[in-house]
Parts: C-alpha cells; sequence; structure tokens
C-alpha cells in the first residue's frame, strides 16, 4: 500500500516538472492524464482537442501515429496504451 502511494506522488511530481502526458484515458467526455489521473479537460461542456492524444485502450491508426510523435517524458511512468486493460 505505501508502495502505491509513493509512486503516485513520483507520478505527480513527475507531472509538475515535465508536464502531463499525451497519453490519457477518458471516461464520459473528460479527459485524464495517463500518469498522475489528474482531469485535463471536458469534451461535455467544454472544448477540449484531442486530436494529438494518445487514448489508453484505443489501438487505432491514429493513436499508433500519435504515439511516434511524443517525446521520452511523455511516455515515463505511463502504462502501455494499447494493451486492452492498461
Amino acid at each position: 500500500m505505501k508502495e502505491k502511494k509513493l509512486l503516485l506522488k513520483i507520478k505527480k511530481v513527475f507531472c509538475a516538472l515535465f508536464g502531463h502526458t499525451k497519453i490519457q484515458s477518458q471516461f464520459f467526455g473528460y479527459w485524464y492524464c495517463g500518469r498522475c489521473g489528474e482531469q485535463l479537460g471536458d469534451s461535455l461542456g467544454g472544448v477540449y482537442s484531442a486530436e494529438d492524444v494518445v487514448i489508453i485502450g484505443h489501438n487505432c491508426e491514429t493513436c499508433r501515429k500519435n504515439h511516434k510523435k511524443l517525446k521520452w517524458h511523455e511516455k515515463i511512468l505511463v502504462p502501455n496504451p494499447f494493451k486492452k486493460n492498461a
């Protein structure tokens, strides 16, 4: 349990230093950072462009192309976005 809390703190600090990753998850129009879980935007009431985002759980051509464009700091401490149960 302590390891999970410590890892979450490390992920949040990493996001604070390098910025949130473009590998993101989505739930009912809300977009979350794939690393720390913080809400980044919503496409329900607001405008959120997810053109250059890799969506966790997708294995589509667009997400594959976007993943190749990502830099090293956007891939660290993030689960593999192309696994079904990541």
